[in-house]
């Protein structure tokens, strides 16, 4: 995310899902209150420290879309791939990729999240209350058959995000069923959003350590062959859904990466649809 800081086999056919309204027809399944900040550990203790500012020994880097305020943006929809099989060896280390908070100071941001010995979660980070993983959902087998297509040829869920009370600054997260064709509810919130920031985003974002024999960091070799993608990245502005392009959706910290300052060699930056299709493959 921020400075304040990709399996299953298919036929590849990729789709694009129209938002619509975040009324849902049921429950995404998960894990609530200390339950849910058990399950995520180590990860969510990271993604705090990272929010709030505080020095780390681990190189923090990100890079993705930033919906910015001044497009009045009230909603967000994506669609963000997975690697379930995806582990992470080094305890100090957590991959965030793809997360996105829209603008506007919205209460949830979606977090795709892979730590040490975890198995891939979904998170949704409430930013208004808790400041905390208020829900996390593992990324299993009834996870990919409820909530997961292929896209691009790798399995990935649709998001999306709506401002549902200007006043209450209220704010609800639903994902795709693909199986009802409805959203079904991941989380909801209101409040004042404690992240300080104006901006939103849609990123790849690590925190990593290097390994000195090999001289990339650690998650370079345990995500090798995997790709992170994000695709039909939208905004809702005025009632209308848009594509996030280079005007709306910049791309930070720059449009041209470097692998070595991910301390990753191998590392492949694409922006196929600016800004709206982004994708990093290890």
């Amino acid at each position: 995310m921020r400075k304040l800081l990709a399996v299953l086999c298919c036929a590849v056919v990729a789709t694009t899902v129209v938002a619509g309204p975040a009324s849902a027809a049921g429950t995404v399944p998960g894990l609530t209150g200390a339950a849910a900040k058990a399950a995520a550990g180590p990860m969510a203790d990271r993604f705090l420290q990272l929010r709030q500012g505080k020095a780390l020994a681990q190189r923090h880097t990100f890079w993705g879309p930033e919906p910015q305020l001044a497009t009045s943006a009230d909603g967000l929809v994506v669609t963000q791939s997975v690697t379930p099989s995806l582990r992470i060896s080094n305890r100090n280390d957590v991959v965030y990729a793809p997360t996105m908070k829209p603008t506007g100071h919205s209460c949830v941001e979606v977090v795709t999240a892979y730590g040490l010995g975890e198995a891939a979660q979904v998170w949704a980070w409430d930013w208004c209350r808790s400041v905390a993983p208020a829900k996390v959902v593992p990324i299993d087998s009834a996870f990919l058959a409820n909530y997961t297509s292929t896209v691009d040829g790798h399995p990935a869920y649709t998001v999306q995000e709506v401002r549902t009370n200007a006043t209450a600054n209220s704010w609800t997260a639903s994902l795709r069923n693909v199986k009802t064709g409805a959203w079904d509810t991941l989380f909801t919130q209101s409040g004042s959003d404690q992240s300080s920031l104006n901006e939103g985003w849609d990123i790849f974002e690590l925190y990593s350590t290097r390994n000195p024999a090999t001289g990339n960091a650690y998650y370079c070799s345990d995500a090798r062959g995997a790709v992170f993608e994000s695709s039909s990245l939208q905004l809702r502005v005025a009632g209308n859904w848009v594509n996030a392009s280079p005007a709306n959706s910049p791309l930070r910290p720059t449009a041209n990466p470097r692998p070595a300052d991910y301390d990753c060699s191998t590392l492949r930056f694409e922006v196929p649809a600016p800004n709206s299709t982004w994708r990093v493959t290890v």
